[in-house]
């Protein structure tokens, strides 16, 4: 994080037109001075007010404070980026701009996009994420992305898809009906996606009455996972109903939620879960991971076990998680680096008509079970017109190198779309992918909305 903050802001002060030092040469008569654009509105949701704050910090008379930055940093981020690096940078770099508006704000409760405009320079980009507790998690300036075209056909969909980088398994059905396919009986990794069946086993679980969706969940220091989510900063000993726990899971990936759900179904319940929800090869996800165990795979250090894992059978592979269970924990934000390490085997996998698959699994339970809708309706994932489409579930994921999302969603007529894309990359996916690979979903939701 420490270096993708610097560099952005680094990236901006060639922007900024005479800002690398401005307080001691001011660009009074700088050419590339511009009237600041109209502002839009802010919402006021939890990323909207922390954003509307770092806007003030940024315009205000006197310079920003660093201990102000201290209150409102998390210290997962402070871990890597101090306050007073920020204030500095702030100071430095982006004020001698001011005033600075925002011309755009996409987002949603917790994540959001802003677009500045200065009195100097280009616009640039202001990405907020914040937690439960409405602490800054993530901030990153960087050049404005330019404005992306909407795409005018499906054909034009496809195209565009194909031309990503890596590979973009796509799965597109209306009613009975292919709209778009390319390779989807192709495994690829699946991110965040694979808690649709963590979902399936709960459901299963209260649906043969050893579970109650009343029931709580307790996070513990042993279960504690890393973000996404707002679980991993909750204090040992809090409760969550299994309800709670299964919408956090689903609405905002809460890795801690979902280990939580693992652990009280069991491993096993959500291995027969995948088989049950119609994957081609439910070995891919035998034995199933909690989000912990590949993140402690991954980023905590234990290289000898990388290669055993890539390697093994099934057994040797559940062997393998014993002995990791018995190692420390000692993985952090700071140790999450762009190494892309799912070709080793360590994700989730599955193709985009297992996905679709497990949808269809789910809204039959759903049927049944309104708990289960209410947790995959609660975050449609992109812009949809919810007048078109007035039911929409989603789940969507990534890891380095991983970039997924899947929906099924009810037009206003009745008839039923199924939209899976699966894009991986031997390197970390860059912004500019992933407006594109989630701008040709809404592009879809737009073509086919009559």
């Amino acid at each position: 994080m420490r270096r993708t903050l610097v560099a952005a802001v680094a990236a901006l002060a060639l922007l900024l037109a005479g800002c690398s030092d401005a307080r001691n040469d001011p660009p009074a008569t700088s050419p590339s001075a511009t009237e600041p654009a109209a502002p839009v509105e802010i919402p006021a949701t939890p990323v909207g007010e922390a954003t509307q704050w770092i806007l003030g910090e940024m315009n205000a008379e006197d310079d920003t404070d660093p201990a102000d930055w201290a209150s409102r940093l998390h210290e997962d981020f402070t871990s890597q980026v101090s306050a007073e690096e920020v204030a500095e940078l702030i100071n430095t770099q982006i004020r001698p701009a001011r005033p600075l508006v925002a011309t755009a704000y996409e987002g949603t409760e917790r994540e959001a996009v802003t677009r500045v405009e200065g009195s100097l320079g280009a616009p640039f980009d202001l990405s907020v994420v914040v937690d439960g507790e409405n602490l800054i998690t993530g901030l990153l300036l960087g050049p404005a992305m330019p404005p992306r075209e909407a795409a005018t056909s499906i054909d034009e969909v496809g195209e565009r898809w194909a031309a990503l980088p890596g590979d973009t398994r796509v799965l597109v059905t209306l009613d009975d009906e292919t709209v778009l396919s390319t390779e989807p009986d192709a495994a690829s990794p699946l991110g965040s996606i694979f808690k649709l069946y963590v979902l399936g086993a709960v459901a299963d679980a209260v649906a043969a009455g050893t579970v109650s969706w009343d029931d709580t969940v307790t996070v513990t220091d042993d279960v504690r996972s890393l973000p996404s989510g707002e679980l991993q900063d909750a204090p040992a000993g809090t409760e969550v109903t299994v309800r709670e726990a299964a919408e956090k899971m689903i609405s905002i990936s809460d890795n801690t939620a979902t280990d939580l759900l693992i652990g009280l179904v069991g491993r096993e319940a959500v291995e027969a879960a995948v088989a049950g929800m119609g994957h081609h090869d439910p070995a891919l996800l035998r034995p199933f991971l909690t989000t912990r165990e590949l993140f402690a795979l991954q980023w905590g250090g234990h290289d000898d076990l990388i290669a055993r894992w890539e390697s093994g059978d099934e057994a040797a592979r559940r062997a393998l998680l014993a002995e990791l269970d018995g190692r420390p924990f000692e993985v952090g934000i700071e140790d999450v680096d762009d190494t892309v390490r799912w070709q080793h085997d360590l994700e989730w996998f599955a193709n985009a008509d297992d996905i679709a698959a497990a949808h269809e699994a789910l809204h039959a339970r759903g049927e049944a079970d309104a708990a289960v809708t209410g947790a995959l309706t609660m975050n449609p994932g992109v812009r949809i017109d919810a007048a078109a489409w007035p039911e929409i579930a989603f789940k969507g994921g990534s890891n380095i190198g991983v970039l997924t999302g899947s929906w099924r969603a009810v037009r206003a007529d009745g008839a039923v779309l199924t939209l899976v894309v699966l894009s991986s990359d031997d390197t970390a996916i860059p912004l500019t992918t992933q407006s594109e690979l989630f701008g040709l979903v809404e592009d879809v939701f737009t073509l086919l909305a009559e």
